[in-house]
């Protein structure tokens, strides 16, 4: 499903522009509906974002502010100088949006923010069409001689599961490399997981086929006993002569 727009004024035709492809980008997870609205603040120049959508947990969003309301749940924030910028408006709201994907530690933000950014969304556009909930995504740094480094993810659910799964990646060079592994990766774990639910299904036909068949069994043998009819005793026999 798509973001929903409201206002956008930021007195900026190129910015706007490129904030809407942003939201057009980032959408929202599948049963939910959401409305954005962008409009400068009197706050040195800052920009104000209000969402309005379904609630989320303030512990994990500290840095909005959060009004639950009968309707739907209210989020502000203000955007500030370096802040006022797409690429960090996309990733504040990507977090927000996006509770069930949550990207922790990410040394690759301190050597180069746009190959950072490029993991994350390699990992993101995969995780998105899940049905994991919640998950956290982690990525390391490996140096490999005096100029080339390699990277490693991780991807594990954020609480316990009654089918839990963690995923490593082998050491990737590029986001397609990590992009190609993951796919291959959650293919394969659906899978895993249509084969186990047909086996659970095939298994409780099996047992419901086999009380089918004792309940039959005890209904047929209860049929065959003969009823057997007491013999009079002597005495209520003379009675009746």
């Amino acid at each position: 499903m798509s973001l929903s727009i409201g206002q956008l004024s930021i007195g900026d035709g190129d910015t706007e522009r490129a904030l809407r492809e942003t939201f057009g980008e980032l959408g929202v997870p599948a049963g939910e509906d959401w409305q954005v609205s962008v409009s400068p603040s009197s706050a040195a120049g800052a920009w104000e974002v209000a969402l309005q959508g379904p609630p989320r947990l303030k512990s994990e969003h500290i840095d909005w502010e959060i009004v639950h309301r009968a309707d739907a749940t209210r989020y502000r924030k203000l955007f500030h100088k370096a802040e006022r910028e797409p690429r960090f408006l996309k990733r504040a709201l990507r977090k927000l949006l996006w509770e069930s994907i949550q990207f922790r530690e990410n040394p690759i933000w301190s050597l180069d923010p746009i190959l950072a950014e490029a993991f994350e969304k390699a990992v993101w556009n995969q995780l998105r069409h899940e049905e994991m909930k919640p998950v956290q995504v982690r990525f390391g740094v490996w140096h490999e001689g005096p100029d080339g480094m390699k990277f490693v993810c991780k991807v594990e659910y954020a609480s316990a599961s009654d089918r839990p799964w963690t995923w490593w990646s082998s050491l990737v060079r590029t986001p397609d490399d990590l992009h190609y592994e993951l796919q291959k990766a959650l293919v394969n774990r659906r899978k895993r997981r249509a084969a186990q639910a047909l086996a659970a299904k095939s298994a409780a036909a099996r047992l419901a086929r086999r009380a089918r068949i004792a309940a039959a069994e005890a209904t047929a043998a209860a049929k065959a006993v003969p009823t057997i009819t007491p013999l009079p005793r002597p005495a209520e026999q003379r009675a009746s002569a």
